[in-house]
């Protein structure tokens, strides 16, 4: 059996969606707010130093532990204090101190945004996007007859032919999803970063944990929905519906950082 060509297109077509939508918002940032590339380079840094660096690496040391193994397989365990908190703990306070000591000159509306885009981009690109291509190389790999003497060799009879069944059996239109979710996912994370901006400019911590409790908000129900047995399409919705929500706050706070805005909220 072979992957479907309509899977493949879904899949390259997610793919452009991981890397053109950040670039896209880039370009229409700069050409109409003049961005500052620091804030970009800042937010995607400080993701993977937070996450790829040390949330990641410590839940794996984590899940080598043998008193954790009980905790693990409990589902509010997993989805509300691992999949929720800890991410929302990590990443917020990460842009909490990434706009407090390092961008502390470059504080504005747009500079915020920078800095999700650059947050997003990197966890699209490095979550996401790297195994998008891993699939299309391998699918194609599939089509064309070679992957059993390439890939078996490499891994083994076993884990290649569980690869294999899962890119031939996973419906197409979930590859779709992927590259969809992540836009959402990055349009969340432009209004994470607005909040964390607003409680540095302002000296307003509780804003802070306010991101990191939104944070846990959006992931916990998504990993308590896959677990019920609940669709992708599902999660999607759920995620879609916070990304709209994002979507209008971004667009409402920018009068939150106005100067004048800002001398009266000092009054206040």
């Amino acid at each position: 059996m072979l992957v479907s060509i309509t899977a493949i297109v879904f899949m390259v077509f997610s793919l452009l969606l991981i890397f053109l939508f950040p670039i896209g918002l880039i370009i229409f940032m700069y050409r109409k707010y003049g961005i500052s590339f620091k804030a970009l380079l800042v937010g995607a840094a400080v993701f993977m130093i937070f996450q790829f660096l040390t949330r990641i690496p410590l839940l794996a040391v984590l899940g080598r532990q043998p008193w954790y193994e009980p905790l693990a397989q409990n589902l509010f365990f997993n989805a509300v204090i691992i999949g929720g908190l800890t991410a929302g703990l990590f990443e917020e306070t990460g842009r909490y101190l990434g706009f407090r000591y390092v961008l502390k000159n470059d504080l504005s509306w747009e500079n915020g945004i920078a800095y999700g885009i650059g947050h997003g981009g990197i966890e699209a690109v490095g979550l996401v996007g790297l195994n998008y291509i891993n699939n299309i190389v391998l699918s194609l790999m599939i089509n064309s007859g070679i992957f059993d003497s390439i890939i078996v060799p490499q891994i083994g009879e076993a884990a290649a032919g569980q690869i294999k069944n899962v890119l031939i059996a996973t419906p197409p239109v979930d590859f779709l999803l992927g590259g969809v979710e992540r836009v959402l996912a990055i349009t969340v994370h432009l209004a994470f970063s607005l909040i964390v901006l607003y409680a540095v400019m302002n000296r307003k911590i509780i804003f802070l944990f306010a991101a990191i409790l939104l944070h846990a908000v959006l992931n916990a129900p998504a990993v308590i929905l896959l677990a019920r047995g609940y669709s992708t399409w599902a999660v999607e919705l759920y995620v879609f519906l916070f990304a709209v929500a994002a979507t209008v706050f971004i667009v409402k706070s920018k009068r939150l950082f106005q100067p004048e805005q800002a001398a009266v909220d000092d009054l206040d």
